[in-house]
Formats: structure tokens, C-alpha cells, sequence
């Protein structure tokens, strides 16, 4: 469960369902609908409260909540969770495990500077980025193109590190041939 604002400025609540069906478990979109006025944890009960109401669904089906752990959410008396747990006895509460990892990676050492540089020297501009390809396509190297360096998507940020590696040839020939000074760096064991 989670509440979002788009890009028009609504405040969108979204459930999703996972459920037993036959010998798997399924998912679902539950609920997705604009909340009326404030995204606080009484808005947002109400909210599933009319809409279990409105379509017969029983309190004591719900056995567990999943959120991103803002105060709306788990409140110990006014969050959404709280008023769950008042109503569907016996139900529990999660932590997302996105979210979990989001906390954790703010832990993590920042990416050096030279590696940023370099992953978006060549991904960023449009020229690099088609010489890169060709030379990677010529070299027959196992990927044609690095990832992106997004500082907000810390799943990625790994990711990034993985194909910067694996191509670490490529990208010595690419900047060395073209005379970026990063092309030293990508060799310095400092």
C-alpha cells in the first residue's frame, strides 16, 4: 500500500493484492484512487474502508500490510496501519523491502567522482554514446552500452558498477582514442 502525488499534484493511494489462488500466489491491482483532500492515515483508512464496504470485502481477510514506513502509515494512533490492525484482528505490517534497501544503501559510500565522469561522458552525450556502440560492436564485447549513473535509483547503482567493469577495455580504447583525460583514470589503482 502506498500513497504517491503525480505529476498534476494528485494524491494517489494504490493497494495491491497478493493473494493464494490454486497452488501459486497471484497480484493484483487492488485499488487505485485519488485521495479526497490530505494524505494523513484517517484519509487513507477511510478510504479503504468504503471501498471494502462498497465491494464486500471482509476486514478479516487482510492478514498483512506492506507501506513505506511514512508516519501517514504507520502512526501508532492515527496511522493508516493502526486503524488496519483495529479492524482486521490478527492482521500485521511490513516494512517494504524497496524501502528497506533505499535506507540501507544511504549507508553505502557514494560512487568516486572519475566513475560518474566517465559512465556519463559516454551516456550522456549522444555522439559518445553511438562511437561507444560501434566500437563495442566491432570489439564484439558482451554489451553495446554502459548504464547510466542515476544518483536517485540506488538499485542501479550497482548495476552501473557491473557493466562500467565488464566493459573497463572498451571504455580505456574509447577514452584513450579520444583523448578524454578520464582515460587514465579508469587505469589508476588508487
Amino acid at each position: 500500500m502506498d500513497e504517491s502525488t503525480d505529476v498534476a499534484g494528485l494524491v494517489i493511494l494504490m493497494v495491491i493484492l497478493l493473494y493464494p489462488y490454486l497452488d501459486s500466489f497471484h497480484e493484483d491491482l487492488l485499488l487505485c484512487k485519488p485521495l479526497p483532500s490530505t494524505s494523513t492515515g484517517t484519509e487513507i483508512f477511510k478510504l479503504l474502508d468504503e471501498f471494502f464496504l462498497e465491494n464486500s470485502i471482509l476486514w478479516d481477510n487482510c492478514v498483512d500490510v506492506c507501506t513505506d514506513g511514512a508516519k501517514a502509515m504507520t502512526g501508532k494512533m492515527s496511522g493508516a496501519i493502526a486503524k488496519i490492525e483495529g479492524k482486521a484482528k490478527g492482521c500485521s505490517s511490513v516494512h517494504c523491502i524497496l524501502h528497506q534497501h533505499a535506507l540501507a544503501m544511504k549507508k553505502m559510500p557514494p560512487f568516486k567522482k572519475e566513475t560518474v565522469k566517465i559512465i556519463n561522458s559516454l551516456k550522456s552525450r549522444p555522439k559518445n554514446n553511438r562511437l561507444f556502440k560501434i566500437l563495442c560492436d566491432d570489439m564484439e564485447s558482451l554489451h553495446t552500452s554502459l548504464l547510466l549513473h542515476p544518483e536517485i535509483r540506488w538499485l542501479s547503482r550497482g548495476k552501473s558498477l557491473i557493466r562500467l567493469f565488464e566493459l573497463r577495455n572498451e571504455v580505456g580504447i574509447f577514452l584513450r582514442d579520444n583523448d578524454f583525460a578520464l582515460g587514465e583514470k579508469l587505469c589508476d589503482e588508487r
